[in-house]
């Protein structure tokens, strides 16, 4: 499917909607919708700063496990940050809204919505490239030293924090 909304053309695959329509159909948690919410937000979040600042995506690709932005021109690093911290911006304003809620009305759901926003946020601040806080510390490098040393300082990064996710990861196995 095909649209066009503030001049930015959108693309949901089949295999997209596919797979989200499984995800609701068979989900017995009740954490699906809130968790879709979340990421629908992240995600305007990055596409409301971009239309802000004035760097709006041409094309947005929805296919399963990634959402593909195409951007009409190179940003500045300045744009760059910024566009990339508004996705978890979004979530924690959310997470601190579901926070106050769920001290008020002790719903449940609330406390959910609270915690996937809280997780969504604090993940994709990760200083890993692809997520937005490697975005971030790759923009930030690349101000200080050359592409080339920013992209060997965040493949050391990456790979450190691999080594340690996988020790974490065998630790906990024990």
């Amino acid at each position: 499917m095909r649209f066009k909304l503030l001049g930015t053309e959108f693309y949901i695959s089949f295999l997209f909607a596919a797979v989200i329509t499984a995800m609701i159909a068979f989900d017995r948690t009740g954490y699906i919708l809130p968790l879709l919410f979340a990421v629908l937000m992240h995600e305007g979040g990055h596409l409301a700063a971009m239309w802000i600042l004035d760097c709006a995506p041409k094309r947005v690709r929805l296919v399963p496990a990634s959402v593909e932005i195409t951007a009409k021109m190179t940003v500045s690093h300045k744009n760059e940050i910024a566009v990339a911290l508004c996705g978890p911006l979004v979530n924690i304003i959310l997470f601190i809204t579901f926070g106050l809620n769920y001290l008020v009305y002790k719903r449940s759901l609330s406390l959910i919505c609270c915690l996937i926003n809280l997780l969504i946020a604090a993940f994709n601040l990760l200083p890993v490239r692809g997520l937005d806080g490697g975005t971030v510390l790759f923009s930030l490098l690349t101000r200080r030293k050359t592409p080339e040393k920013a992209a060997l300082t965040m493949r050391i990064i990456n790979l450190s924090l691999a080594a340690l996710a996988l020790f974490a990861a065998v630790y906990l196995c024990f």
